[in-house]
């Protein structure tokens, strides 16, 4: 039986190793197929170098997630910092993707841990900063007059 779970996690082990090399090389080919051109435009409305924007590609996508996650525990809806402050989140986004501590990242939000991200999450100030900006921009709560009869 215990030979069976090691086998079992063994296969799953190398079947997402297998599928995430796939999305790399998947990736990698579909810039390969762009013009320089067409690979400067993307950088550009990006903001972001020639370099900075192949080292996104080829990195996995799970970091964006992670960024979804951290955004939705600051207490702010992405399409509401997209609309508001787009350059702020594409620049987090940026930040997110080359971050070298992506596994902790991923841990901690999949353990409900928000108590330590300052500790290593370049981004922490950042998502700190937009919340207080939200929070002080939002319509403070009025409270409504009483009706008389």
């Amino acid at each position: 039986m215990l030979i069976e779970a090691a086998a079992k996690t063994c296969s799953t082990l190398f079947g997402n190793l297998r599928d995430r090399l796939k999305g790399v090389m998947d990736r990698r080919n579909e810039l390969q197929r762009l013009d320089q051109r067409e690979i400067e435009v993307i950088a550009r409305e990006l903001n972001l170098s020639r370099t900075e924007l192949a080292a996104l590609i080829l990195k996995p996508s799970g970091s964006l997630q992670s960024l979804s996650r951290r955004l939705s525990h600051a207490g702010l809806a992405e399409d509401d910092v997209e609309a508001s402050h787009g350059d702020v989140l594409r620049d987090l986004r940026r930040v997110c993707s080359q971050c070298s501590s992506k596994a902790r990242c991923a841990r901690d939000l999949n353990h409900a841990r928000q108590a330590t991200p300052a500790k290593y999450c370049p981004n922490e100030q950042t998502l700190r900063a937009l919340a207080d900006d939200v929070q002080r921009c939002a319509p403070q709560n009025l409270p409504v007059p009483a009706t008389h009869n």
